[in-house]
């Protein structure tokens, strides 16, 4: 009987201390796209940074519900060329340019003439763990929110 008492306590050890390490592990901020900006962008050429016109943070409703709009005009910023994404009082988060079919409107915004308008996204994990640190409000505010690309 002693040696079931034994085992049973052994395997409760166990499990709490997986456990436990489960728990660290997944309250760590995640560090996927986060970057401090140096070297990301070429310094020999040229930056232009664009604010953010709008700014959706609804990390409730799953993937892809916490990003920025941006005007990027065609002929200056590459597809695929690195772009920094900075949430100011957040952090940068290295990202690719990209764009969205040209609209005439988008998300109920204008398109300015020779411009697209498009996404970049802040992953819900991570939004989650900055509305922790007291960050969400900071994320609602698209003056906080900027793209800046080489020319």
């Amino acid at each position: 009987m002693n040696l079931r008492k034994g085992q049973l306590f052994f395997t409760i050890v166990l499990l709490t201390m997986v456990g436990i390490t489960q728990l660290v592990h997944r309250l760590q901020e995640p560090l996927d796209g986060r970057c401090t900006g140096l070297g990301y962008l070429a310094s020999n050429r040229p930056t232009t940074t664009v604010p953010a016109l709008k700014v959706v943070v609804k990390p409730w409703l799953g993937r892809h519900q916490v990003y920025g709009i941006f005007p990027l005009p065609f002929e200056k910023c590459n597809r695929s060329e690195p772009v920094l994404l900075t949430i100011k009082g957040v952090g940068n988060y290295c990202q690719r340019a990209k764009y969205t079919e040209a609209n005439h409107r988008f998300e109920g915004i204008e398109t300015p003439p020779g411009h697209t308008l498009t996404r970049y996204y802040l992953r819900t994990r991570t939004t989650w763990w900055l509305t922790s640190e007291g960050l969400l409000e900071q994320l609602k505010q698209p003056q906080n929110w900027t793209v800046t690309y080489n020319n």
